[in-house]
């Protein structure tokens, strides 16, 4: 017999009916509904007659209370397990049973009207969308009280998100309160409410742009409508445009630069507007990167005079870093100069000299604006890295933090991930908007959970990916923390929202050369190798300094895109980055034929997983081959299938579950 437990029907959101745990295919579509109905008030009557007449409208009454009995005889049999029925019938009609069956609208409506926090909590939790969402059966009557049961369930759920948001707010609970806002907007786009609830959370934590942004969002909604915003959301708008400035912190973060305009110093003096057309390029590119402040080229210019020192012209634009240069122009070269300034001590960070043949003046200037700014934004980081290193934690700025905790992450060591934690927590204590730490959090966790603590994988895969969203969501135009979350959401094999999130942090900034380099194995992964080779290639143009493992990001793409040979040679340039990287080298020598050097690299596979992942002396004859696959999330089978091969040639032992014919 059932009991309460073994039939669930879900009707928030879609339309499922779930016994013992398993889903239920229900033979008709009118079936389906003489279930619904009958389960949006369970235990309440329905004549025969009336669902007779809001299923098969269009029968004659014999025919239409014969299919009804017909639908009855299909829900018991596919509901009923030969004991007493789920659904009830006497002389007044047909009900669900009380107590035999759960369904989420009679807990969404009852979690409603207790009232508590707790419980509507549970009532936000149940309301997963629309009442039946997508599901219709073609009939008048149904229709419309599929429609009207909607309007209903969703007032409730919108006031019963409102008496929460309220006590989240009270409360100081500000990520839960966004949270929730967002979803009463997911439900009403025109809940102005919702928006100047986000307009004055967002200030409190310094986030006025995106207060301004919540505006927008408002008046686009409203617009919708054919109204403008209300009184009261004008009057917010106001009162956020002229909040004074926050004080001026010890440490400005994040660091602030001039571009001085580059001298000209072509024997053309008309040459001119090619040095102050690549200045303001480089500007350009500058001001993509989010961990810095760049001057506005007007302002720059404006401030430059030849005859002062670098230190007064930044003390009049508040800058810490001056980038000077100078172009020179011939009639088949162009020779650019540049030389980045520390303007507090008067020390010069960096300099560097370009020669080009200008084939394509245009694309040519965005081309080193791009290097330029890559290079740059690498060397003011590593000075003001080295100045954070020599500060006490209580003197550090939250972009110290960060910078500290990610060279820490570089050590790849579990005392130095801890290390790197208490940093990024301590960058969250002095900024609570600065997402970056999260993502810095999240990283911690990524790289415990891919590589060094197997035996937490599920733990800290949670946490990592927990954080990621955080991240994105209190900064959505910072490309790392969209870059962190899709790499995470490639881990969990939600591949088209890891390509969005990994697309849309190069769109924010092109110019970083790291996260190109990271990209191009994602992309690797998500079967576009050779988009991920190009971005390798890339990410070495825009930073010809980068480290060593750049080589190995760059050799994986290079393998699947059909260049071994390639693929060996910068592989082997940085053989021990990663504890797969021999796995890689191993399964290209064996593609190539060389089969002696693949056992020797995977050989070497062999050490460093035993030294990095194993939990003992002893490793399972196939445990490699699986640990392989699961930290590698290939989307497409065949290049799963690819790497598989080769590493079979090289002599690792396949399971037969991860072998596909042929």
């Amino acid at each position: 017999m059932s009991d309460s437990k073994d039939v669930r029907i879900d009707m928030l959101g879609g339309f499922s009916v779930f016994r013992s745990g398993r889903a239920v295919s229900l033979p008709t579509r009118k079936a389906a509904g003489l279930l619904a109905i009958l389960a949006s008030r369970t235990g309440t009557v329905f004549s025969r007659e009336r669902l007779a007449d809001m299923l098969w409208g269009r029968s004659a009454e014999a025919q239409a209370r014969a299919s009804l009995r017909q639908a009855l005889a299909q829900l018991r049999k596919s509901l009923d397990d030969g004991g007493e029925s789920v659904i009830g019938a006497n002389s007044e009609g047909l009900h669900l049973v009380p107590g035999r069956v759960r369904v989420d609208v009679a807990e969404f409506q009852s979690a409603s009207a207790e009232g508590s926090p707790s419980a509507l909590e549970r009532a936000a939790q149940r309301y997963r969308g629309p009442f039946l969402d997508g599901f219709a059966v073609n009939e008048a009557l149904f229709e419309d009280w599929r429609a009207l049961e909607a309007e209903r369930l969703r007032r409730i759920a919108l006031k019963g998100m409102g008496r929460l948001l309220a006590h989240h707010v009270e409360g100081g609970a500000v990520e839960a309160a966004t949270a929730l806002a967002e979803r009463v907007l997911a439900i009403d786009p025109a809940a102005e409410e919702a928006y100047r609830l986000l307009m004055r959370l967002h200030p409190g934590r310094g986030a006025l742009g995106s207060a301004m942004r919540e505006y927008e969002r408002c008046k686009t909604a409203m617009a919708t409508l054919g109204v403008p915003p209300s009184a009261a959301t004008e009057a917010l708008r106001q009162q956020v445009r002229v909040r004074p400035p926050p004080a001026e912190k010890k440490n400005v973060d994040p660091p602030l630069i001039a571009v001085l305009p580059f001298a000209n110093l072509s024997d053309d003096a008309e040459q001119g507007y090619f040095a102050r057309g690549f200045t303001e390029d480089v500007i350009r590119e500058l001001a993509q990167f989010r961990s810095l402040r760049v001057i506005a080229a007007h302002s720059s210019f404006g401030a430059a005079d030849p005859h002062v020192m670098p230190a007064e012209t930044a003390a009049r634009l508040g800058a810490r870093y001056l980038l000077c240069g100078s172009v020179r122009r011939s009639t088949g070269s162009v020779r650019i100069g540049a030389e980045l300034v520390d303007a507090e001590s008067g020390c010069f960070l960096w300099s560097g000299r370009f020669d080009i043949v200008p084939n394509d003046i245009p694309a040519t200037q965005d081309e080193i604006g791009r290097a330029v700014a890559a290079t740059l934004m690498t060397r003011i980081d590593d000075d003001r890295l080295r100045q954070a290193m020599r500060k006490p934690l209580t003197d550090l700025a939250a972009y110290d933090c960060w910078l500290r905790g990610m060279a820490q992450l570089r050590h790849a060591s579990p005392d130095s991930h801890a290390e790197a934690r208490t940093l990024f927590q301590h960058a969250l204590e002095i900024d609570p908007s600065f997402a970056r730490a999260c993502s810095g959090l999240s990283l911690t966790y990524f790289n415990e959970w891919s590589c060094l603590a197997w035996d937490r994988w599920a733990e800290n895969e949670s946490r990592a990916f927990d954080y990621a969203q955080r991240g994105v969501r209190m900064d959505d135009r910072d490309p790392i923390t969209h870059f962190i979350l899709g790499r995470i959401l490639l881990y969990r094999r939600q591949f088209d929202k890891a390509d969005r999130h990994l697309q849309r942090a190069e769109l924010l900034n092109p110019n970083d050369a790291d996260i190109l380099a990271q990209l191009a194995v994602s992309d690797m992964f998500l079967g576009h190798a050779e988009r991920g080779a190009e971005r390798a290639r890339l990410a070495m143009r825009l930073y010809p300094f980068h480290d060593d493992w750049y080589f190995a990001f760059a050799a994986g793409p290079l393998l699947f895109s059909g260049r071994i040979e390639t693929a060996i040679e910068y592989g082997l340039k940085a053989p021990d980055v990663a504890t797969d990287a021999h796995a890689y080298l191993a399964a290209a020598f064996a593609h190539l034929g060389n089969l002696e050097e693949a056992a020797h690299h995977l050989a070497l596979f062999h050490e460093a997983y035993r030294r990095n992942i194993a939990a003992g002396p002893a490793i399972a004859p196939d445990e490699t081959a699986r640990w392989l696959m699961h930290v590698n999330p290939f989307r497409r089978d065949v290049d799963a299938q690819y790497f598989l091969a080769g590493l079979a040639r090289a002599g690792l032992a396949i399971p037969a579950h991860l072998q596909r014919p042929g």
